[in-house]
């Protein structure tokens, strides 16, 4: 394995230092133990032990064999069964089997167990209803460059053709355009050829939001003002005249045009069915109708509602944890944000000066309904539907926005403000050139493919899911996604996130194991790394090992099938889960993902704070060694 794609096991770039992220030197100081991690100097490596020795370098170093203790490649075989011990041969194997015979079928029978339980909730889509979420205006986690080329189709001796090909981005369950801004603005400045991406996401809500933002994009490009104004209006509570001017210009057109109408007010951008646009209209109609002066009696008066949303104690004690994990200036300006809840590009604006509410911060609240149908959002209450632990600084990694938004800012809104409008002024000028274009679908996810051949669309460079496998169950979406892949693409891979699968494993979650050694030995970890005490459980999740809880998950989910996908009657192996349905999976105890880390860092990331729960997978066509 090559240096780079080792760097890839976690969310360094390549050629950087696992600790600072500074570019490594000639000569980087690895990991004594694993080789994989690399530093910039002998003290980096040390601070980073804690973290790195907790988890990472465990999944990454040659282990001993359980029977002799002799030091073996993690290449050599693990026990199928419970992918938790390993052997130098086959004759240490059948040694140890005695003793570790009733371990082994604990491991396997917790499998079975689960995956009892996963079938059920895999089937529920297609005969139950569920809670319906309150609309993801803002997402739930952070934007993903859907393509990294140049990790990816840039990296090889075909780089010069992939310089002016085009690419094509299925983003299943797609929520807000966040990761759609994030790809077309981290476009290599050499690339010159266009970028098709197809949102699908049977949330009326947020695809009406997703549209009238790239509408209003494309109609006031001539201004200067309009990539500012409409960083604004993602996020901010409270909006001046000349953005609700722009607003409502912009749905008093909308609402009155076709979708072939609409594809040409936006020079090809975008581009869906008019069955479609009658759901977004309804959105459209809504909005256009609210009274949003502040200083009306009628006014929506969203600020009142917000602070319904942040009354309860529990929601006031997770602003206090994630306030407490930044620094004193930090503290103080978002301490202040969570009160003022705007999003603007001067930490010195007047409200005076931000006369109107927002409305599209409005939208379905949270009820229960047939999730096979789309609730006509002209039937809907339209109130504040903003989660608590939603905001901007929770989906942009602040990482990347320092990085890419240098220099000394009066606040995090402020820089993030400007991190954001710097995308869509990139975005806006793809757009202006012609070079991006996206599609609209509505569809149900697991009905896109009949969509996908019935419009006769190309197939995909990249297929990224979203967590829908917490709702499907990976069995169904692998065999639904995979015939949508561009086999002719040696990098197409289709990408899988899981979040609640930490809920439903026993022994996955540290939270629930509070008065153990485990969580005292995590405790003394994170302090060991941040120099802080535990302070709620998201912090002290990164040092808990629970890689063989996710690997039994993958294994009892794929065991579970559901959605018409019948159970299988023998506990699969995880050999086996690696090339289900004849894909191939990156094997991330080999640090070999490509698009998106299989976990990311928590506490390296103040503003952006992270739960620990989520994993990525990433799915290809075993045809070529570009995968390996």
């Amino acid at each position: 394995m090559t240096e780079e794609s080792c760097q890839r096991t976690m969310d360094v770039q390549p050629g950087h230092c696992w600790r600072c992220e500074r570019v490594l030197p000639q000569h980087s100081v690895p990991c004594k133990f694993c080789r994989m991690a690399k530093y910039c100097s002998t003290p980096c490596r040390n601070r980073d032990k804690a973290r790195h020795r907790s988890v990472e370098c465990k999944l990454y170093a040659d282990k001993p064999c359980t029977t002799c203790s002799r030091i073996v490649p993690k290449d050599v075989s693990e026990c199928a069964g419970c992918n938790n011990s390993r052997y130098c041969n086959k004759e240490c194997q059948l040694k140890d089997w005695p003793a570790h015979k009733k371990t082994c079928k604990t491991v396997k029978t917790g499998i079975t167990q689960l995956s009892v339980i996963l079938a059920q909730r895999n089937s529920n889509l297609a005969t139950n209803t569920r809670v319906a979420d309150l609309n993801h205006y803002f997402g739930s986690t952070m934007a993903e460059d859907f393509l990294k080329l140049v990790s990816n189709e840039l990296s090889d001796e075909m780089a010069s053709e992939n310089l002016t090909r085009d690419f094509h981005v299925l983003s299943a369950g797609c929520g807000d355009l966040r990761s759609t801004v994030l790809t077309a603005g981290s476009l290599p400045d050499e690339y010159q050829g266009k970028l098709h991406i197809t949102l699908n996401d049977f949330d009326p809500f947020v695809m009406a939001r997703n549209v009238l933002f790239l509408f209003t994009l494309v109609r006031f490009a001539d201004t200067d003002y309009i990539a500012s104004s409409l960083t604004t209006i993602w996020y901010s509570l409270h909006i001046s005249k000349r953005e609700y001017d722009l607003i409502k210009t912009s749905l008093d057109e909308l609402i009155q045009m076709s979708a072939q109408q609409l594809h040409d007010a936006t020079q090809g951008l975008v581009k869906l069915l008019d069955e479609d646009l009658r759901y977004l209209s309804q959105v459209w109609k809504r909005w256009q109708s609210l009274e949003c002066q502040r200083d009306k009696k009628t006014s929506i008066n969203l600020r009142k509602q917000r602070k319904r949303v942040f009354k309860p104690d529990k929601v006031r004690e997770g602003v206090s944890i994630y306030l407490a994990r930044l620094s004193p200036e930090d503290q103080k300006a978002n301490k202040e944000w969570f009160e003022h809840a705007l999003f603007v590009p001067t930490q010195t604006v007047k409200k005076e000066d931000l006369p109107f509410d927002n409305p599209t911060l409005t939208g379905r609240g949270a009820h229960f309904e047939i999730v096979c149908d789309i609730t006509a959002p002209e039937d809907c209450e339209f109130v504040y539907c903003i989660k608590e632990s939603s905001f901007p600084f929770a989906v942009w990694d602040c990482l990347r926005v320092r990085e890419n938004t240098p220099g000394s800012h009066s606040s995090p809104m402020v820089m993030y403000h400007k991190y954001v409008t710097n995308l869509l002024q990139k975005v806006k000028s793809l757009i202006l050139q012609g070079r991006l274009l996206i599609r609209v679908s509505l569809a149900n996810c697991l009905d896109f493919p009949n969509h996908h051949q019935t419009l006769n669309m190309p197939n995909y460079d990249r297929i990224f899911t979203s967590n829908l496998a917490d709702y499907v169950g990976f069995a169904k979406l692998l065999q639904t996604m995979k015939p949508l892949l561009d086999a002719s693409n040696s990098y197409s891979a289709i990408v899988t996130e899981s979040m609640n699968w930490i809920e439903i494993v026993p022994g996955a979650d540290i939270k629930k194991a509070v008065q153990t050694p485990e969580f005292a030995q995590c405790n003394q970890a994170l302090y060991l790394d941040t120099g802080k005490e535990v302070d709620g459980f998201n912090g002290i999740r990164e040092y808990y090992d629970n890689t063989i809880c996710f690997l039994m998950y993958l294994r009892a989910d794929l065991m579970a099938g559901g959605f018409g996908i019948p159970s299988l009657k023998e506990v699969p192996s995880f050999e086996s889960v690696k090339k289900y349905h004849g894909l191939q999976m990156r094997d991330f105890r080999k640090g070999q993902n490509k698009l998106v880390p299989f976990q990311y860092r928590v506490n390296a990331r103040d503003l952006t704070m992270l739960n620990g729960y989520g994993r990525t997978v990433e799915w290809y066509l075993p045809q070529s060694d570009a995968q390996l």
